[in-house]
């Protein structure tokens, strides 16, 4: 083992392995309407071994009926975004770029609609989600392998949530622009720099980032929420299996939740691979996880933002981690650095963010860890939202915040562009916090949205920023 790293000597033996909790996975994948699913952890032993340990349930598809197995392929989402830091933390190490250099040093034809903000933007800025760069823009740019260059291209009209360095407002398209940086410098394309520079040195073979080598594998469809709510079956295969190529760098990247613990194990060993490869240095791979943005003003769940990671605290013990959502595929990845520990979950449905809820939490209950909740202050119930009440948006979706028929609040989004295929949903109980912050559950997800001023504009915050448009 590296040094630094307190390795967790040996998983209980029962974990993931025992009867039961095969019995609760397919419990769970009932409960939330997942029709597909892999869960699996890893422990790093002293001598370099990894204890690996998957569970599945179900099937690829409603349509198919296909078992998934330890070797099916799901749509890593977000998570992907955590590759694609991890290839510019290499350009880092070679020495090619800095965190500090100018996108516009890489990128001379990089503009978006205000240009002294294109000048501005920096790499570490596109890595923690303060470029400003309007984040969900899922312009089809084609299949070619020209599709990220084109994707950036069409980004000289996007506009700017922030100034670069303000507050952080995710954003699919910085990365994007991350990925483009990889491909200029490597002088290939995104696809090919991580099969070159990490999938060979990582040793692994079940994972994919171009819809046409999904035949090859026996790979996961995603669920959306079925239109018909008066059916038994509450949710449908989506028509769409893939987000646009060109937008890959933030989120298409598919493999088995096996490959996403081998990466996350890399990581844990501070950048040295299982097979006894380097992927990273291990002062880039620490950096990752180093806070750059402190969350904890809008936030009671993630304490702040590393490069690509999200960090958060599960009683002591902290996680960095990365979720992901695409078309009626739902992601969880947490890697627990100090423990030599880490947990995935991945599915093919949009109730798979409460399923990973409920089996991560009971997997932290057998490693002595606390999966992180929502915080509330004393007597949060009876704290008045009148004063936040309102319409926020962004490009792609409006948020209503309001009081519902039965006096409390409630909170419901609208889609102003299609990105995911679901259908409206209905609107959500808000459950007061603090007099800034709420949490929201519905049936297929729960988090936590937080209301702030910046420069006397009022806005929502969850992980984006949604500006207050009218009360």
């Amino acid at each position: 083992m590296i040094e630094g790293v307190r390795p967790v000597t040996e998983l209980p033996k029962d974990l993931l392995v025992a009867p039961k909790w095969q019995e609760r996975l397919d419990e769970l994948a009932a409960k939330h309407s997942v029709p597909g699913a892999q869960v699996g952890v890893i422990a790093l032993g002293e001598d370099g071994a990894a204890d690996i340990r998957v569970i599945t349930t179900g099937v690829t598809s409603l349509n198919t009926r296909v078992d998934v197995d330890a070797d099916t392929l799901f749509q890593y989402g977000s998570a992907s975004k955590i590759w694609t830091t991890t290839l510019i933390m290499q350009l880092v190490d070679e020495g090619k770029l800095t965190l500090d250099t100018l996108v516009v040093e890489v990128l001379p034809e990089f503009t978006i609609a205000d240009p002294s903000n294109t000048k501005e933007i920096t790499i570490r800025q596109l890595l923690t989600h303060t470029s400003g760069i309007d984040g969900d823009l899922f312009n089809d740019t084609g299949d070619g392998d020209d599709c990220v260059e084109k994707y950036v291209d069409e980004l000289a009209t996007a506009i700017s949530v922030t100034e670069p360095g303000g507050h952080l407002s995710y954003s699919n398209a910085g990365f994007a622009v991350a990925g483009r940086i990889v491909e200029v410098l490597r002088e290939m394309t995104w696809d090919e720099a991580l099969v070159e520079y990490l999938w060979k040195p990582l040793g692994l073979t079940h994972i994919i980032t171009k819809a046409k080598d999904a035949p090859l594998f026996r790979t996961a469809v995603g669920h959306v929420a079925n239109p018909d709510r008066t059916s038994p079956d509450k949710v449908v295969p989506t028509k769409q299996w893939l987000l646009p190529r060109g937008i890959g760098p933030a989120g298409i990247i598919t493999g088995s939740v096996s490959s996403l613990l081998t990466f996350g194990a890399a990581h844990m060993r501070d950048g040295l691979a299982l097979t006894g490869e380097r992927i990273l240095s291990e002062e880039s791979a620490r950096l990752m996880r180093t806070p750059q943005f402190d969350l904890t003003a809008v936030s009671s769940v993630d304490q702040a933002w590393g490069l690509g990671w999200i960090l958060s605290d599960w009683g002591g013990v902290t996680s960095a981690q990365h979720g992901g959502a695409t078309i009626g595929q739902i992601t969880r990845f947490h890697t627990f650095p100090e423990l030599g520990l880490a947990m995935a979950v991945v599915t093919n449905s949009r109730g798979g963010g409460a399923l990973a809820h409920d089996i991560e939490k009971e997997i932290a209950q057998e490693l002595d860890l606390v999966l992180p909740e929502p915080k509330s202050e004393p007597d949060a119930a009876d704290i008045d939202l009148s004063h936040i009440l309102g319409t926020y948006e962004s490009t792609t979706v409006r948020i209503e915040l309001t009081r519902g028929d039965d006096g409390g609040f409630q909170v419901q989004n609208f889609a102003k562009v299609e990105i995911d295929g679901e259908p409206p949903a209905p609107p959500t109980k808000v459950v007061p916090l603090s007099a800034s912050r709420f949490s929201i559950s519905n049936e297929s997800a729960s988090g936590e949205m937080a209301h702030l001023t910046i420069d006397g504009e009022e806005y929502l915050y969850m992980t984006r920023l949604f500006k207050k448009i009218s009360d």
